[in-house]
């Protein structure tokens, strides 16, 4: 079946029943598919029914490219969005990471460091001034041994 077929033009002719007022058809008002099916017709007036017909048709299907731009756009903020968001959840889990890391570094020396404190608390007061005394008493076994040796050499020299 054709568009185009008599027993449709047929609903959409002029009727004499109804007195209308001639009103031209702006042609700025519909896009070039709607201007198209009102040539084909031969529709001029404004006020005829397949022209208001073509008119709502028209407005609605403008009105549906303006709403699904608009979804359009919405989707594509809503893609940087999600993008910003999973940046974000990637750079919290990066942190989390790290902070993990500290802990553990944290944990670790916590344990050396009581680790050190119990070895320090078991050695005696008599352990720990030896401890100390004993880079004093090697330098002083090392100044004493210098002394001997140069005291050999020089008693051997003059032998």
């Amino acid at each position: 079946m054709s568009f185009f077929a008599p027993e449709k033009h047929a609903a959409f002719e002029f009727s004499e029943e109804r007195p209308e007022l001639f009103k031209p058809i702006n042609r700025n008002e519909f896009s070039e598919n709607a201007l198209f099916l009102l040539d084909c017709y031969g529709i001029d007036n404004a006020n005829h029914p397949m022209a208001i017909f073509v008119s709502m048709v028209d407005k609605m299907s403008v009105n549906q490219r303006e709403v699904i731009s608009r979804l359009e756009a919405a989707i594509a903020l809503a893609g940087v969005e999600f993008g910003r968001i999973d940046l974000a959840i990637g750079k919290a889990a990066e942190t989390q990471g790290q902070v993990k890391a500290l802990m553990a570094a944290l944990n670790q020396m916590q344990k050396d460091f009581a680790l050190t404190t119990n070895k320090i608390r078991q050695r005696s007061n008599s352990d720990i001034v030896l401890n100390h005394l004993k880079p004093c008493i090697y330098g002083f076994f090392g100044a004493i041994l210098t002394l001997l040796v140069v005291f050999i050499t020089l008693r051997l020299k003059v032998v």
